[in-house]
């Protein structure tokens, strides 16, 4: 490890790990060094079982991305495109739950943030539908987009993107 003081994590409680800065930034730092994704982040692989354990964290985890989903699935609605909405807020729902399990190291500190408000918790959704367009905007990259308006016809599909990116409300905050 090149002289490097090897340091283990304690995961018993992971919402521990995901709030430690230092475990972050080592977590990243790893991750560009083999040029991939080894799991850094909210990545539990293996010890999603001890994730199901944290009632807390699985708790706020499920609210955020029913929250999420909610929020895709109202503007997606909002576009007026008939049956296809369904298809189409199907692959957003796809995407928000794979973007909450394996999130960019950019995302990371917006969950984090998102994750550490508890007036945010105190209902069976999240209410503020600002902070929830703002995540929107930050967890789905332009991929992101493009394979949930994969669901429409092309003629939908700049609508849905230009949507889905929420740039009028990133500018207000």
């Amino acid at each position: 490890m090149d002289n490097q003081k090897e340091q283990h994590y304690s995961v018993s409680n992971p919402l521990d790990l995901l709030l430690d800065s230092e475990y972050m930034k080592q977590a990243i730092a790893d991750e560009t060094s083999v040029g991939g994704s080894i799991g850094a982040g909210l990545d539990w692989g293996p010890n999603i079982g001890k994730l199901l354990f944290d009632v807390t964290l699985l708790g706020r985890l499920t609210t955020l991305r029913i929250s999420l989903n909610k929020e895709a699935r109202l503007t997606i609605e909002a576009l007026n495109l008939g049956e296809k909405t369904k298809l189409i807020s199907r692959a957003a729902r796809e995407r928000i739950k794979e973007k909450l399990l394996f999130p960019t190291p950019t995302a990371i500190p917006h969950i984090k943030s998102v994750l550490e408000r508890d007036n945010l918790y105190d209902a069976q959704y999240i209410s503020d539908r600002e902070i929830l367009k703002f995540l929107l905007k930050v967890i789905l990259t332009d991929h992101d987009r493009e394979i949930i308006a994969e669901g429409g016809s092309n003629s939908e599909r700049f609508q849905i993107i230009a949507e889905l990116c929420f740039d009028e409300v990133v500018s207000q905050l």
